[in-house]
């Protein structure tokens, strides 16, 4: 793999959400397909399917601290691009975080093979295999931190379809479009696991993502489309719905978390 093929593993931007009824997709489309290229992983589809698996605390202190809007927080979670039962390649530790307004996300290649076989055996595990393999880099220290001192564990799978924009010769700007996204309890090698649950309602999350400005034609296009700022983590929506608002939910988040979190 050569430096231009190598994934982009650190990111600092800011972030901003907006949320789509499907009769208004046509047009938003149409602008980014006339402003902007499609992402170089875009299948014949014109996107591509997205995979995160999500740690928390037996308490769920990363949900509670994203439901009070703390300016400061991170999370864990495993990103990848496979419905597979198995973990594939490319498979990414990611540390996502905001400090203030501004979003980062460090990330670090996993070996599917070794993630499949030590996180079978608890988080701990996966972290301990972490350490022994020596030559860690920040993120991964972060993450043998918190697998030991708060004691995370695989909480919740979020999947959905992705379809994505950028300006190859501007990378500062890039617009994602996600649709179909389903929850799942995360089993203990964090694959989904029971009955997905819809958290879109059938909307469709168009997220504009920029380090240094917004470009002045997007702007135009917020004011067309009459487009409201909101709020909307993957996350909180997927906990929510997974062990939050059901009894069924609430029973899995006493008899599973609490046992998962201390393997």
């Amino acid at each position: 793999m050569t430096s231009a093929d190598a994934p982009r593993l650190h990111f600092h931007r800011y972030e901003f959400k907006y949320i789509l009824r499907t009769d208004e997709l046509p047009g938003i489309v149409r602008e980014m397909d006339l402003r902007l290229e499609k992402d170089i992983h875009s299948g014949s589809d014109g996107g591509y399917f997205v995979r995160s698996h999500y740690f928390d605390t037996d308490g769920f202190d990363l949900y509670y601290e994203k439901l009070a809007g703390l300016r400061k927080r991170y999370k864990f979670r495993l990103r990848s691009y496979s419905s597979a039962t198995l973990y594939s390649r490319p498979l990414f530790l990611e540390l996502k975080g905001r400090n203030n307004t501004l979003v980062y996300k460090h990330r670090m290649l996993l070996d599917p093979s070794m993630a499949e076989e030590s996180l079978g055996r608890g988080t701990m595990d996966l972290a301990t295999t972490l350490m022994e393999g020596g030559g860690l880099c920040k993120t991964g220290e972060r993450f043998v931190f918190d697998a030991f001192r708060k004691r995370i564990s695989p909480s919740v799978v979020v999947d959905y379809h992705r379809t994505a924009w950028e300006n190859r010769a501007n990378p500062d700007f890039r617009v994602t479009l996600d649709t179909g996204i389903l929850a799942y309890r995360a089993g203990g090698s964090g694959h989904p696991t029971g009955e997905g649950r819809m958290i879109s309602d059938g909307l469709h999350v168009l997220e504009i993502k920029f380090r240094y400005r917004m470009p002045a034609w997007f702007l135009r296009l917020i004011q067309e489309f009459q487009l409201g700022l909101v709020s909307f983590s993957k996350f909180a929506y997927a906990t929510g719905a997974v062990y939050m608002d059901s009894m069924p939910g609430r029973l899995d988040r006493i008899f599973e978390r609490r046992p998962a979190c201390l393997s």
